[in-house]
């Protein structure tokens, strides 16, 4: 696959996936407001480095924040990716270390 795509396509571009995470957390909060309680699980994809997680995690907690601030709702929910790229496959016990991911140790992502 060619092109420019994925995450720094969203680091360049940032409000595509500020509109996409809107849209995600404005949806569950519809849903927490009929009595549900929705976890949503947004993925960044086509990582490979520390820094777009990093970047682009933070433009997703701060939506977050802004949604529930503005709906009164406070939910849980969690930012991961895949190791999709070549690239990205040599690193995985340091994906670990940043990812939040439970399963590796870190904290639960969105939840701070």
């Amino acid at each position: 696959m060619l092109g420019f795509r994925g995450c720094r396509l969203a680091i360049v571009f940032p409000e595509i996936y500020d509109m996409q995470a809107r849209a995600v957390f404005e949806a569950a909060c519809d849903v927490a407001e009929e009595g549900d309680a929705p976890i949503p699980e947004i993925m960044i994809p086509f990582v490979i480095t520390k820094k777009e997680f990093e970047i682009l995690k933070g433009r997703v907690d701060a939506i977050a924040a802004e949604v529930f601030g503005k709906r009164g709702v406070k939910l849980e929910y969690l930012v991961g990716t895949m190791i999709e790229l070549p690239r990205a496959a040599p690193t995985p016990k340091a994906w670990g270390s940043w990812s939040g991911s439970p399963a590796n140790g870190g904290e639960p992502p969105g939840m701070g």
